[in-house]
């Protein structure tokens, strides 16, 4: 990541920097409508292992949905779970059985089986924040490339995508992901990137047969020697 001092500080231009907040306010709501995707697909993956609330709670942890959008996440996402709500039955792991009445064997297999269903759990949640990280960062870096496009006649493309990221206050390693990512992809397609590459000929068959093959070596007043075909 860029250090913080090789940013550009110097002010926008009027126009421009009221086109720049409008960028922002979209990446806002982006990142609001992906939290609110992603949310609703954590709860249905987990649904029948957790209760929604719960499981809409442990989403909201894992996948570190910023404080100042939660409220605006939950309710979208509850607006769209509507239908699930309604059908939302209990959580599939349910014991009945009165743990004073088992014997100890039974006991100990109640714990094995209790212990599996939580770490099967887990690693379900696990998976769950996983795809919607990957979301969340694929809407940064979308945002971050509409940033510098942008002020692409005002800074650097890092610079650009270095306020992105400082803007939005991402963490420390969010930010080094989503900044080589969306660089790596401005160098794709940057225009001037092949600029300064000299195509290179395409050299016919015969010539490029004869450069292969070893020059003759010069021996004075011996005889020439070089590759001679033997009939």
């Amino acid at each position: 990541m860029a250090a913080p001092n090789l940013i550009s500080t110097r002010r926008l231009p009027g126009p421009v920097r009221m086109r720049l907040q409008v960028v922002f306010a979209r990446a806002w709501e982006a990142l609001a409508d992906t939290y609110q995707m992603q949310a609703v697909e954590f709860v249905r993956r987990l649904r029948g292992r957790l209760p929604i609330d719960e499981a809409l709670d442990r989403c909201f942890r894992e996948i570190g949905v910023p404080s100042a959008m939660v409220d605006t996440v939950r309710a979208r996402a509850l607006i769209a779970m509507a239908e699930m709500l309604e059908e939302e039955g209990e959580p599939e792991h349910q014991d009945s059985t009165a743990w004073g009445t088992l014997r100890p064997d039974q006991l100990l297999g109640a714990f094995r089986r209790r212990a599996q269903y939580v770490e099967s759990t887990n690693l379900e949640c696990r998976m769950a924040a996983s795809l919607a990280q990957e979301a969340v960062a694929a809407t940064h870096v979308r945002m971050a490339l509409e940033t510098a496009e942008l002020l692409v006649a005002e800074s650097t493309p890092d610079e650009s995508i270095m306020r992105y990221i400082r803007t939005f206050n991402l963490p420390a390693l969010d930010a080094q992901l989503i900044f080589r990512r969306a660089l790596a992809l401005w160098a794709e397609r940057d225009p001037l990137g092949l600029d300064g590459v000299e195509p290179i000929a395409t050299a016919a068959p015969a010539q490029v047969a004869a450069r292969s093959l070893p020059a003759p070596l010069h021996l004075g007043h011996r005889i020439q020697v070089g590759l001679k075909a033997i009939s």
